[in-house]
């Protein structure tokens, strides 16, 4: 059977895969468990290169629709990440000159953490979001938002209404579709010839270089650098004019396209990151023949840590219910025993249970009545606030921890 991201890429349809890092059998990162009887399935999670396309990319093995529709991650939650927004648009807002008529689109909207602030400034704007229970998150707050997946079909309808946006936003969205091809017509699509899309996503390098493995899980079907979007793009009419590193989700990359290959006053950092790349080897499979064995070992000591701790008769906490929490739990192979409970801001998770361990997710008050003597943040791309959040409520004879790319204090 033919099967994407398994025998043939999602970008290229090459069957030039090779698999560089398997995580067996994992559960659906973001399907938590409403009760401790719930049944949780579990599919086969591994990376793979496109020799062709350098695409990074895991199997095509879990419906969009079962991965998206109800989804329990909000992205307002995080007050860096709410920050990261404003900043975006205030930069591109004096970047991009406004006027009458011109509308923003966003794809994967989430809960209009973005979105909010091109309201306020009173730019016509629209959110695609497939999740229903994020949708009517971001509509009550005021945001126009449409339930659904985005694609062609959509594209087209959507210029069909409401004509070009003048400005196109993809933020860690490109990573979470299955048909990638149909997803960047439906963008060449809406793409007139004055707008500018920007797209954000994690690099690969991240996995490559820091050890980030804790991000990979079912719904990142894509991991993407500057030279596989190149790739990607040389299939449309879009040109990559600029990318630009940013500090999210542990280094991520901003990528600007058009139609044309103007500089849109940006100065175009495309080569300088291209050449980091390849210079880098990391499309060359045999450069990550040690990876399997490095991430072997970071579970090794998780565990062992958990353990010794639990003889110590230690308190156990985990912050945050991620999907990397999911990811290097299950990886880990951690007994529900040895974490108390996990803490985490978003009610859209409170009183749910991680798969497959059952282990509960609770408010963070729940969890500073039991005053933790150590809690594990999970979300490491956001420890810094996270620990500031803790130290607020707890004393700083807590011990808190970090386990990308190594256990560490925060």
């Amino acid at each position: 059977m033919r099967t994407r991201g398994v025998n043939f890429c999602r970008g290229c349809d090459s069957q030039e895969l090779t698999s560089v890092l398997s995580l067996g059998n994992l559960p659906i990162a973001n399907e938590l468990m409403k009760d401790l009887n719930s049944l949780v399935e579990e599919f086969p999670l591994e990376l793979s290169i496109c020799h062709n396309c350098c695409l990074g990319q895991v199997g095509d093995v879990v419906s969009r629709g079962r991965l998206f529709n109800d989804y329990r991650y909000l992205s307002s939650v995080s007050q860096s990440f709410l920050r990261h927004a404003e900043e975006f648009t205030t930069y591109v807002t004096e970047l991009i000159q406004f006027e009458t008529g011109d509308w923003v689109l966003e794809i994967a909207s989430n809960d209009g953490y973005l979105l909010k602030n091109f309201v306020s400034r009173g730019i016509d704007c629209l959110g695609i979001e497939p999740s229903e229970n994020v949708s009517k998150i971001a509509r009550s707050i005021g945001v126009p938002t449409q339930n659904t997946f985005f694609g062609e079909s959509v594209a087209i309808e959507l210029v069909r209404t409401k004509g070009y946006p003048k400005l196109v936003i993809a933020n860690n969205v490109l990573a979470h579709v299955p048909d990638i091809q149909d997803f960047l017509k439906g963008i060449e699509i809406v793409t007139g010839p004055s707008t500018i899309v920007t797209v954000e996503n994690p690099s690969i390098m991240n996995i490559f270089r820091d050890l980030q493995f804790d991000s990979i899980y079912h719904e990142h079907y894509s991991y993407l650098s500057v030279t596989a979007l190149e790739n990607l793009l040389s299939k449309t009419d879009l040109k990559l004019f600029n990318a630009q590193k940013i500090s999210t989700h542990g280094g991520s990359i901003r990528y600007w396209i058009s139609r044309s290959n103007l500089s849109h006053g940006v100065l175009s950092k495309v080569s300088e990151i291209r050449e980091e790349e390849e210079k880098s080897g990391i499309f060359e499979p045999e450069n990550w023949s040690q990876l399997q064995t490095t991430v072997a070992q970071i579970a090794i000591s998780f565990k062992k840590l958990l353990h010794d701790l639990s003889n110590e008769k230690a308190r156990v906490w985990g912050f945050g219910a991620a999907a990397k929490a999911s990811t290097i739990l299950n990886y880990s192979k951690i007994e529900k025993e040895l974490i108390r409970g996990i803490a985490d801001s978003s009610p859209e998770k409170q009183g749910w249970y991680m798969p497959s361990q059952g282990i509960p997710i609770v408010t963070p008050e729940r969890m500073y009545r039991d005053n933790p003597t150590h809690i594990i943040i999970f979300p490491w791309n956001i420890a810094g606030e996270l620990k500031l959040s803790i130290l607020r409520n707890l004393s700083d004879t807590t011990t808190i921890l970090k386990l990308i790319p190594n256990i560490q204090e925060v």
